[in-house]
């Protein structure tokens, strides 16, 4: 039997300084060589923006899909071109090299990318709760971290550091729990060389029901105090200290939440455009798709975000993240990290744009 690799990690493994600056002199030298080739066609009233996605096109950008072709942009005064991301591309780097104006990534890749000179700031959360999830058997379920004892757990390489947090957090013995080097696919957990396995919460668990025709127990590291927001937006801070480019980046928000919006209402839309569009040459289906679409639906709607709005950042939630990014080892993480100020201009107080 042939297992479809699914993804890259959520919670990554810290690249290295050299690799980090290697991908922005090599970003900053495709800037430059392509800085003259702006588009004349574009309408002057608009101001362009490219946004980084930080994976290959699924439906897990479906928001920003429908932002696009619905005009959300346009109607919030910016012209966007969305780059699609890959195992290869460092979507913090594009943005530092100035090939992306907004990257998207996880907390703790903005995080790292500022432990090496980086200068980024998170403008707002996509995924409200971080996406790692660990994923068992129906018949040997492991609902919760403490079950991890006396199990076989597949870890991911660069998975590492979030087994040590999630252990750390939930008074898990880890003499108890044995850690399986795997891959990104869900043969090991299939064929029983682990017990359990790190997974992408809205893919793996996808693949392992058709493969073994049974749905298969998850539980997502971030209820289990893993608090790390995912698919965020990421911008250089000397850009907010622009009035013009601020402006641009408020007017992108208000129309990435329209799309996401009406995301949330019915992903079908998300869904149709992913498969017949942005990922055409993907191979997707649209029964695929449309289950991710629903699982994400855990990711991106909570009682803050029904409160204050999609994409919101919560104080609460930055205090929290500071306290995960410390614990997977990452250092000078603070408040300093986000500014939720965009994020109160564009909402004014309510909890959806019109």
């Amino acid at each position: 039997m042939t297992f479809r690799l699914t993804r890259r990690r959520s919670i990554r493994a810290a690249a290295t300084a050299t690799a980090f600056a290697a991908s922005v002199a090599l970003l900053a030298g495709c800037a430059a060589s392509s800085s003259g080739d702006t588009a004349d066609g574009g309408s002057d009233a608009l101001t362009p923006l490219t946004l980084q996605t930080s994976w290959i096109p699924l439906v897990q950008f479906g928001g920003s899909y429908v932002a696009d072709k619905e005009g959300y942009y346009e109607k919030n005064g910016v012209d966007v071109d969305i780059l699609p991301g890959g195992p290869d591309v460092d979507s913090m780097a594009a943005v530092v090299s100035g090939q992306a104006d907004i990257g998207m990534g996880n907390a703790d890749t903005v995080a790292r990318a500022n432990e090496q000179g980086a200068d980024l700031v998170i403008i707002a959360a996509g995924f409200q709760k971080n996406p790692l999830a660990i994923l068992s058997s129906p018949d040997k379920p492991i609902a919760d971290p403490k079950a991890m004892e006396g199990m076989k757990i597949g870890v991911p390489s660069g998975d590492e550091a979030a087994q040590d947090a999630i252990i750390a957090a939930n008074d898990v013995d880890a003499s108890k729990v044995t850690s399986v080097p795997v891959g990104f696919d869900v043969a090991p957990l299939v064929s029983g060389e682990v017990d359990g396995l790190w997974v992408f919460y809205s893919e793996q668990p996808i693949a392992y029901e058709e493969a073994t025709g049974k749905e298969g127990t998850v539980f997502l590291t971030a209820d289990y105090g893993l608090d790390v927001y995912a698919q965020v937006y990421a911008v250089k801070k000397e850009t907010l200290e622009d009035p013009d480019k601020k402006a641009a980046i408020e007017g992108f928000l208000k129309g990435e939440i329209e799309g996401w919006q009406n995301y949330v209402a019915d992903p079908t839309e998300a869904v149709d455009l992913t498969v017949n569009d942005y990922a055409k040459d993907g191979g997707l289906t649209i029964e695929e798709q449309t289950k991710q679409a629903e699982l994400q639906m855990d990711l991106l709607v909570t009682d803050e975000t029904k409160e204050h709005g999609l994409l919101w950042i919560s104080d609460d939630g930055i205090q929290k993240n500071i306290a995960t990014l410390a614990s997977l080892g990452i250092t000078g993480a603070d408040e300093s990290l986000f500014d939720t100020s965009l994020l109160e201009d564009v909402y004014a107080g309510k909890n959806t744009i019109e």
